[in-house]
């Protein structure tokens, strides 16, 4: 009797879209990725910190620390003491964008541009709300622009990458996030996003080289481990996707997509006991998993079976 367990759970979603901070070539020096929808952080000296540029700065500082309402109210200051200033007007899109009020942050982010057609932020943050707000194709034009301003900009490609892989389309989602790493090479969110793509390409080798090289930037994230064990698993590399799965489980040790999966492999190894101890632990973290209550059901009544045959 052949164990036929039902498919992995679902790879992860893509990583979300990233704000581009007016120093891109600083932060690829320092191999950073940028926090989701950071904004601009503005740097002042003695003679800078006027009331408005203030204002920014705390707003900016408020946003850093998840608390966009506030910061919400700071930028609206600050436009009410200089309706042309960008930083405020971009400041306040990222705001809105964070609130998931999406109209209000594109109505923020085309004022920037319109104030300043040249501003790699506010393209980038227009960009990534009209994508959220399900305008993909604008989305990509906003891109577009900013690249036209700066090409050698890693986050801009990166979020072209995140709209072309919502789109499907993987083969130019690829390319970006390929341009991205050139420019950056210690991006990993481009690295996990491309091996997300590649997975979707069926390209398997070429999306767990990519996925090593997010974990040794970021060793720490649990769905990259799972996403891991997902590609050697469909590369029948069972137990290495259990090692893969184990590691995201001592990361996060309630994740379901984990034990589950955990659970799917080991039954390929023919390791029953050890899989149906990981779908009944899958079972607890959600007991309306359905797809783990019919694994378990059919490996114990495969075991019973051995069992008799046994005898």
């Amino acid at each position: 009797m052949t164990f036929q367990p039902v498919k992995l759970t679902a790879l992860f979603v893509l990583l979300a879209s990233v704000a581009t901070p007016p120093d891109s070539a600083q932060a690829a020096a320092l191999g950073q990725v940028m926090p989701a929808n950071r904004p601009a952080t503005l740097l002042l000296t003695q003679a800078q910190a006027t009331p408005v540029a203030r204002l920014l700065k705390d707003g900016n500082a408020l946003l850093n620390e998840g608390k966009s309402e506030q910061a919400l109210s700071l930028f609206k200051q600050a436009l009410d003491a200089d309706a042309k200033n960008v930083q405020a007007w971009i400041g306040q899109g990222t705001a809105f964008y964070n609130l998931e009020q999406y109209d209000e942050a594109i109505a923020a982010y085309k004022r920037a541009t319109e104030l300043d057609s040249r501003s790699v932020s506010g393209w980038v943050g227009l960009g990534n709300a009209l994508d959220d707000s399900k305008k993909p194709e604008d989305a990509l034009k906003a891109y577009d622009t900013a690249l036209k301003i700066d090409a050698n900009d890693a986050n801009v490609w990166y979020n072209q990458g995140v709209t072309l892989s919502r789109l499907r389309r993987y083969q130019d989602a690829l390319t970006a996030y390929d341009k991205a790493i050139r420019l950056q090479p210690a991006y990993g969110s481009s690295w996990y996003n491309r091996g997300v793509v590649l997975t979707k390409l069926q390209r398997y080798p070429e999306a767990l080289a990519s996925y090593d090289q997010a974990i040794k930037i970021a060793p720490d994230r649990a769905d990259t481990w799972i996403n891991r064990g997902n590609v050697q698993f469909n590369l029948k590399r069972y137990q290495d996707a259990v090692k893969s799965y184990d590691r995201a489980i001592t990361l996060q040790a309630s994740n379901e997509d984990a034990w589950f999966n955990r659970g799917v492999a080991l039954a390929q190894l023919e390791r029953y006991q050890d899989a149906i101890a990981s779908f009944e632990k899958t079972l607890k973290i959600n007991p309306n998993n359905t797809d783990a209550r019919e694994n378990r059901d059919l490996l114990l009544k495969q075991v019973g079976q051995l069992n008799q045959d046994a005898v």
